[in-house]
C-alpha cells in the first residue's frame, strides 16, 4: 500500500506506565490496523502515530486506536 491520500498524526500517553500494556497496544495496533499505512513512535511515555491513507480510513483506525488505549493504556 502507497503512502496515498493524506496525512493525520495523533499522540496517545500511556497514563498507566506500564510497559506490557504499552506493548500489547502497539502489537493490536499493528494486527487489527492493517488496512492503512502507520508509523509509530514511542519516547517514554508519549506514543506518537501517523496515519497514512483516506481520510475515511484515517476515520476508523483513529477509532479502533482510541478503543485499544482505552483498553490497554
Amino acid at each position: 500500500m502507497g503512502r496515498s491520500g493524506s496525512k493525520k498524526v495523533i499522540y496517545f500517553y500511556n497514563n498507566s506506565g506500564s510497559l506490557e500494556g504499552a506493548i500489547k497496544f502497539l502489537e493490536n495496533a499493528q494486527k487489527k490496523i492493517n488496512y492503512i499505512d502507520l508509523n509509530i513512535s514511542v519516547e517514554g511515555n508519549n506514543i506518537k502515530i501517523i496515519l497514512y491513507g483516506s481520510k475515511d480510513l484515517q476515520y476508523l483506525a483513529r477509532e479502533r486506536l482510541k478503543e485499544l488505549a482505552q483498553q490497554f493504556l
